[in-house]
């Protein structure tokens, strides 16, 4: 196993995110490349993080982890401000880990999945959607919701543009006023259009009782999923994406049972899809 820690430069910004790749050492018999993107203020050096890394390379998984802006601790912490992070900022950060997997690494698109939890499954399915990155599967634990916006966004329009800081406190948000407004713009976002999806398999995960992803979000989502075309590819069950709801399970308290289960589950399906596509 080959491991290091380093910096990506994001393009045509002077920041850079800080990245871990732990590489198989023989290359010839890639398994797959996994992408670990974490939630809102979560870093590759917490123990969720690590075990969860390393169960994929128990597998066999190259894995490659980073840090969103503003994000991580000590010399693991990437360039930039946590309040100046955006969705924008962010879909950057994971599409400038996706070309230096495709263009550094020279790793091919159908053997590199993502593995993702609540704001990083988030900007990972709006990456997809602006075929910014093509994995051949995803594995989405809690993705939130910018449907979840749509409750209050239009009364609190013009309240989020002009005092983002008292909706914020109003509504209890974690984010910061500039990541609101960015919220804002993306709120009518989703997974809507019908030719957005491509060909990426996706298996979804949520708590019953998740009230930042709810379960009702991921079952619309995975049906925008499986109402497409298959275009000759085969996939898991005939169906592009699945989903699994656990009862009772909330947003911020997954229990380790349920992690395990979340976790060999994505080993799974991410072979099962590998194993499909390569026939």
């Amino acid at each position: 196993m080959i491991a290091q820690d380093f910096k990506l430069k994001v393009p045509g910004e002077e920041r850079g995110i800080k990245a871990r790749l732990h590489l198989q050492d023989d290359q010839a018999k890639l398994k797959q490349l996994l992408i670990i993107a974490t939630g809102l203020y979560s870093h590759m050096d917490k123990d969720s993080q690590i075990n969860a890394a390393k169960s994929y390379q128990k597998a066999g998984f190259s894995t490659l982890q980073f840090n969103f802006m503003g994000h991580g601790e000590q010399q693991n912490k990437s360039d930039g401000d946590v309040k100046d992070m955006t969705i924008s900022s962010s879909i950057k950060d994971m599409t400038t880990v996706w070309k230096y997997v495709q263009s550094t690494l020279n790793i091919e698109a159908n053997h590199i999945s993502i593995s993702a939890n609540s704001y990083g499954a988030l900007i990972s399915l709006l990456a997809l959607e602006k075929r910014l990155i093509t994995p051949e599967s995803m594995v989405l634990v809690a993705p939130y919701s910018c449907d979840k916006l749509k409750s209050w966004a239009l009364p609190l329009g013009l309240m989020v543009k002009l005092m983002p800081q008292t909706v914020i406190k109003a509504l209890h948000l974690p984010v910061s006023p500039v990541m609101l407004k960015d919220f804002f713009r993306y709120h009518t976002k989703g997974m809507t259009k019908k030719d957005l999806l491509g060909s990426t398999a996706v298996h979804f995960f949520v708590g019953s009782a998740d009230t930042i992803a709810p379960a009702k979000n991921v079952v619309k989502w995975s049906k925008t999923f499986n109402n497409q075309p298959l275009q000759n590819t085969p996939f898991v069950d005939d169906v592009q994406a699945h989903h699994i709801i656990y009862p009772g399970v909330k947003h911020f308290e997954i229990p380790p049972q349920t992690q395990r289960d979340i976790l060999s589950r994505s080993i799974d399906f991410i072979e099962k899809t590998h194993q499909l596509r390569s026939r």
